[in-house]
């Protein structure tokens, strides 16, 4: 192994290789990554939102 780092033409190629394996693999698809969950101070936020807004609606289709 010492030699083959005391060989710059090694040493290159070695890096070259290494190089090629980084790129394939950043052009490598990904899956996409998750989106996070709501924060529970915001998903009882929106709950109370959506209510009201349920209760406007069944007050609309209540009234005609």
């Amino acid at each position: 192994m010492a030699d083959e780092t005391d060989n710059p033409d090694i040493a290159a190629d070695r890096l070259e290789a290494a190089l090629e394996r980084i790129a394939q693999a950043a052009a490598a698809p990904r899956a996409p990554e998750p989106t996070p969950a709501p924060e529970p101070s915001d998903t009882a936020a929106v709950a109370e939102r959506l209510d009201t807004l349920i209760e406007r609606v069944r007050d609309a289709l209540d009234n005609d």
